[in-house]
C-alpha cells in the first residue's frame, strides 16, 4: 500500500483579471494479489479542488471531493485481462459558492486481450448514476455552468452509459496503426459515437 499527498496552487494573470487554482489531495492506494490470477485493489482519495475569479463569481467554486474504489482483477499471463470495479464519488462545493452536491455510482468493466504477439484489442463499459442536488439560493444553476460541469465530470443527473473499444495492430517492426471507437448516451440526451483511426511510427 501507499499514501501520497499532492498539492498544487496556481495564479495567473489573464486579460480579465487574474484567476487563482488550488488543488489538494490526500490518496491511498492498497494491492493484494489474492493468487497469480486475481488481484484485489482499493484506491481512495481526500481532495480540495478550488478556482477563484474575481471578476466572475458565478466560475467561482471550492469542492470537497471524497472517493473510494474497489476493484477485481483477473489476469492469464500475458493474453487476458479482465477487471470490474465499483467507483463511489462524493463533491460538495461550499455554500458561499452554490452549495452544491453530487453523488456518484460509477459501475466499470474491462477487459484487454492481446492477439497473438502483434495486435491488442482494448474494450471497456462504465455504467455511472449521478445524483445532484444544490439549494433553492444557488446562482451556478445553468446546465453549462462551471462548477456543474466539474462535479458531474462532463455527465448529466440520472443514468449515464460510456463505452469504448480500441484495436491496435503493429503492421512492421516500427509500424503501429490504431482504431478507437468510443461511445456515450448522458442521461435523457442522445447517443454520441466518435471514431478515430491512426498511424503511428516507433523508432
Amino acid at each position: 500500500m501507499d499514501i501520497s499527498h499532492i498539492q498544487n496552487t496556481a495564479k495567473a494573470l489573464l486579460t480579465y483579471g487574474y484567476e487563482s487554482r488550488k488543488l489538494a489531495d490526500w490518496l491511498w492506494k492498497g494491492r493484494w494479489n489474492m493468487s497469480s490470477a486475481l488481484t484485489l485493489s482499493v484506491n481512495a482519495r481526500r481532495g480540495v479542488n478550488e478556482l477563484y475569479t474575481p471578476n466572475f463569481s458565478n466560475r467561482n467554486y471550492q469542492l470537497n471531493i471524497y472517493s473510494v474504489e474497489p476493484q477485481l482483477a483477473f489476469i492469464s499471463g500475458t493474453v487476458f485481462r479482465l477487471q470490474g470495479s465499483y467507483r463511489f464519488d462524493k463533491k460538495s462545493n461550499a455554500p458561499a459558492y452554490g452549495g452544491e452536491q453530487s453523488i456518484s455510482h460509477a459501475l466499470n468493466l474491462e477487459t484487454k486481450y492481446n492477439v497473438l504477439q502483434n495486435s491488442s484489442v482494448n474494450a471497456k463499459f462504465t455504467y455511472n448514476r449521478i445524483g445532484f442536488s444544490q439549494p433553492d439560493s444557488a446562482t451556478a444553476n445553468s446546465a453549462n455552468s462551471t462548477v456543474r460541469y466539474i462535479m458531474l465530470d462532463a455527465l448529466l443527473p440520472g443514468s449515464n452509459y460510456l463505452w469504448s473499444v480500441d484495436y491496435t495492430k503493429r503492421l512492421l517492426n516500427n509500424v503501429e496503426i490504431n482504431f478507437q471507437y468510443e461511445g456515450r448516451k448522458p442521461a435523457e440526451t442522445r447517443m454520441i459515437h466518435t471514431g478515430r483511426a491512426s498511424i503511428r511510427a516507433l523508432f
